[in-house]
């Protein structure tokens, strides 16, 4: 799978949990999910843990979606 393709599918999903079970059931390895962080333009990654590079792209395609669109009803 593309990792643009995973980087859109975490932008659509509803919740950080539902993208970590996605992430999951991927079974990315490490250099995969440095590949999906280069789709989202997420910098200074390279020194991140796995776990913490998982949370970074989650909050990054799911967290800070949710935040700008509460922001845009407010």
């Amino acid at each position: 799978m593309d990792a643009r393709d995973i980087a859109a599918r975490l932008r659509s999903t509803a919740t950080e949990q539902e993208g970590a079970r996605y992430l999951a059931a991927l079974g990315l390895d490490r250099e995969a999910l440095l590949a999906v962080a280069a789709a989202l333009r997420l910098t200074r990654v390279q020194r991140l843990s796995t776990r913490k590079l998982t949370e970074r792209i989650l909050q990054q395609a799911i967290g800070a979606r949710r935040k700008f669109e509460g922001l845009r009803t407010w």
